[in-house]
């Protein structure tokens, strides 16, 4: 392996560009993703005036949009704290509210910005937890670069009031498979997990808990990933594989093996073009 191979969690703002990428060649169900939503959201029935939530590595605020609009017809007042590491997508976030705002939606929301790790805030807030309990907390595809997920999503558990709901949407499925791959890349660095993985954690460290989950296919149209030349296929492949310059941090070896791997194990056919098997799971707890 290339002493240069750079893990892309070191690099936050070049991670959310290659989100982007990604997310532009990414095709799902729309419906399953809102029906997914609802079934979660949609059923909250908040015990109180007010709802306090804490939403964990949410970047820009495109992924608590529709989280948001949902909570929000429960005519409740809603705290909203959001912890995101990268400066640029918190400024992102608060540019979205604004402009919510001043188009006269999220009337009943405040929010709270907290630009640090969620190891971090879970730390600097240990003092406040008799007042700092939340009624849901959620970590969209944040989890990945979490070195003790187990330890931090017990943390979570705790700041819960009871009744209260924690989900985590992970990589799930056919993705399993490729995030093992990945971790033959990175060997003795982090290890990414998916859906399964983390189930497993959660339940050995609170066998008591009951874990809800609703899988949701997708599917990645990856052309671009397997022409050298393209930037967003590198992008992609970054993406994919956690690493800043993939094609050119690792041995060449190691990118044959991969990219190898990707099509002949990962990716199928179809009307022309080649789409890389996709999908998620929501894991949904509630504390007792």
């Amino acid at each position: 392996m290339s002493k240069g191979r750079k893990p892309l969690y070191h690099y936050p703002e070049e991670y959310f560009n290659r989100l982007s990428v990604f997310k532009k060649y990414e095709s799902y169900c729309k419906e399953d993703k809102q029906a997914s939503l609802n079934e979660t959201f949609g059923n909250f029935k908040p015990k109180r005036d007010s709802l306090r939530i804490l939403a964990v590595g949410a970047g820009d605020g495109s992924s608590d949009v529709p989280i948001i609009d949902i909570l929000h017809g429960n005519k409740c007042h809603i705290n909203y704290s959001v912890v995101e590491p990268v400066i640029a997508e918190v400024e992102k976030f608060k540019s979205l509210v604004a402009s919510k705002q001043e188009q006269g939606q999220w009337t009943r929301v405040s929010f709270e910005f907290h630009q640090t790790t969620i190891e971090n805030y879970l730390e600097e807030s240990q003092a406040k937890v008799a007042v700092d309990n939340f009624d849901i907390i959620h970590a969209i595809h944040s989890a990945y670069t979490i070195s003790d997920q187990g330890g931090v999503f017990v943390s979570l558990y705790g700041r819960l009031h009871t009744g209260g709901m924690l989900l985590n949407t992970m990589v799930a499925g056919p993705m399993e498979k490729l995030l093992a791959k990945v971790n033959e890349i990175h060997q003795e660095s982090h290890q990414c997990v998916g859906s399964a993985t983390l189930r497993k954690i959660i339940q050995r460290r609170l066998p008591d808990v009951e874990i809800n989950t609703f899988y949701k296919e997708s599917a990645l149209l990856a052309d671009e990933c397997f022409k050298e030349e393209s930037r967003e296929g590198n992008m992609m492949l970054d993406f994919l594989t956690y690493t800043l310059d993939f094609r050119i941090s690792v041995s060449k070896s190691v990118v044959s093996d991969f990219m190898a791997f990707l099509r002949e194990g990962c990716c199928y056919e179809k009307e022309g073009n080649i789409y890389l098997h996709m999908g998620e799971e929501d894991i949904v707890i509630f504390k007792k």
